[in-house]
């Protein structure tokens, strides 16, 4: 009898959680992660409208193989500038340095190789050492500049086949040196191929950077015209993601301001306008919502989302930014202050449920309202992130009912064993 006491007082704090999986898209084969130097989304969101230092209106461009998918209006730069820039997008951290990239965890890089990722790089900007040593293999341009031919880097156990396709890509851009809309479209180029023939998990990070080039040396016009050059080479490569089921996100380091014919966007003149500061943010493949997102994001934010349409868990180690409500589907926590059921239902039906533990899991549930049954009681919330429904905390105060039912049990068992005695006293 005693035994059968605590049994009942301890078996609800030995359930284990339990993981309930609805069905839900499949993850991406890889990731390619498209940074265009110094394009501001001012220049190609509608929803925008550029102006110079001097207040006037200038043209935009349109890329119309960037009309689908998920699009952020507003994501800044917390500093418009290369190196910082590039540090944020990588390690998910506002005030990232180059010293940062290199700090174990840290990286996109470091979380996706934990995952049986390759990660490679074609970058023609942003080539600082610690963000080189986080490939296995990268082709970079030691001087940013247009007339000298791309380096190769690789780790010695870099898959040969891997290393074949970068050596042609290497050698390939003597076809591609003849200004700032080629020498972008060889970095377009390069990596729709390698999209079509990597057969292993990958993440591709690229760097074009032409449209900064542009606009530091040859004022507006150059730039605008450079950006409008994009879309082509922009084409294949969404075509290529998509035959491929590979994930692309597009966006950028930083942006760019004009004062009369002169572009920047670190200088004093520049570093404050919304035109350096406010970058493009567009994620097309699989898990990504047709959506546009409103409010005020930022760029560390990328990570944490990159990673999360990945299917990738696990934070980075000096990440503040958080994943945006961007995918297609979402994962609901719910912890219960005791064993019991769950069901999940949406417009009157049974979406999941499931019964004898105190915490579950549901993937794979899609943006809209939800009715939670809890142990038969109703529970209404709108999901458009990843959430927790957490109730231990509400249960604080109040005995739980299989605390009462365990004592009231006790109670009466005390209560025969006493009458028990009293007999056999007579």
């Amino acid at each position: 009898m005693l035994s059968l006491i605590l049994f009942l007082l301890i078996s609800p704090a030995i359930c284990a959680s339990d993981g309930v999986y609805t069905s839900g898209e499949a993850l991406p084969r890889g990731a390619v992660l498209l940074i265009v130097d110094g394009l501001g989304s001012s220049y190609i969101y509608p929803e925008h409208m550029p102006y110079s230092v001097e207040g006037r209106p200038l043209e935009q461009a349109v890329l119309f193989n960037l009309s689908d998918g998920a699009r952020v209006l507003d994501i800044r730069a917390p500093a418009p500038s290369t190196v910082p820039g590039h540090s944020t997008i990588v390690t998910g951290c506002s005030v990232a340095d180059e010293i940062l990239v290199g700090i174990d965890n840290a990286t996109i890089f470091d979380a996706a190789r934990r995952s049986g990722y390759i990660c490679l790089a074609l970058l023609q900007r942003g080539d600082f050492m610690n963000l080189l040593l986080e490939q296995d293999g990268v082709l970079f341009f030691e001087n940013n500049s247009l007339s000298g031919d791309p380096t190769m880097g690789s780790r010695s156990d870099l898959p040969e086949d891997v290393r074949e396709i970068m050596e042609e890509w290497m050698h390939a851009y003597r076809f591609y040196s003849s200004g700032y809309s080629r020498y972008n479209r060889w970095g377009l180029d390069a990596a729709s191929d390698m999209v079509r023939r990597l057969d292993r998990p990958f993440l591709l990070i690229v760097n074009l950077g032409g449209i900064d080039s542009a606009g530091h040396y040859r004022g507006f016009d150059e730039y605008i015209r450079a950006v409008r050059a994009l879309d082509v080479g922009l084409g294949e490569l969404v075509r290529a993601c998509r035959e491929r089921g590979v994930l692309l996100i597009v966006t950028a380091d930083h942006g760019m301001s004009f004062k009369g014919s002169r572009g920047g966007h670190a200088g004093e003149n520049y570093s404050n306008c919304l035109e350096s500061l406010r970058i493009p943010l567009i994620a097309i493949g699989p898990g990504v919502d047709d959506v546009v997102l409103g409010g005020k994001w930022s760029q560390a934010d990328i990570a944490p989302t990159l990673l999360a349409l990945l299917g990738i868990e696990g934070d980075l180690a000096m990440s503040d930014g958080r994943s945006l409500p961007i995918r297609r589907t979402y994962t609901l926590r719910v912890e219960l202050p005791r064993p019991g059921s769950v069901e999940v239902r949406r417009n009157g039906s049974v979406i999941a449920g499931e019964s004898g533990s105190s915490s579950y899991t549901f993937r794979g549930l899609e943006r809209g309202v939800y009715d939670l049954y809890l142990n038969g009681h109703l529970r209404s919330i709108v999901l458009s992130d990843d959430t927790t429904v957490d109730l231990r905390e509400s249960s604080s105060g109040v005995v739980p009912r299989w605390l009462l039912g365990s004592l009231l049990i006790l109670a009466i068992n005390v209560c025969g064993i006493a009458v028990i005695l009293r007999l056999l006293r007579r």
